[in-house]
């Protein structure tokens, strides 16, 4: 099983590869200190390294679907849109 700083690792890079083709918005960040555990699942919230360092606003990303990293298997996906609300529903997001 992995533990946080390895879900972080995996979460961070599966979210690295996936947003190479987002252009503007490919620059991203996992948000270490919003993630949790739920269940066997890391949920890794992320946006725009413009917004988190600098606080430009015109650059926080909206709709953005957190990265769920399986804690058995390191597998990473996109949260779907319903889990997500399902999440901010319970204030975990």
């Amino acid at each position: 099983m992995l533990d946080r700083d390895q879900a972080v690792r995996e979460a961070a890079r599966f979210l690295a590869e996936e947003s190479i083709s987002w252009g503007p918005s490919s620059n991203v960040r996992i948000i270490p200190e919003y993630c949790f555990t739920n269940q066997e699942q890391f949920i890794a919230p992320y946006d725009n390294v413009e917004y988190l360092d600098h606080g430009n606003e015109d650059m926080q990303l909206g709709g953005n679907l957190p990265v769920a990293v399986d804690l058995n298997t390191g597998s990473c996906r996109f949260l779907s849109l319903e889990e997500t609300e399902d999440f901010m529903e319970r204030d975990l997001l």
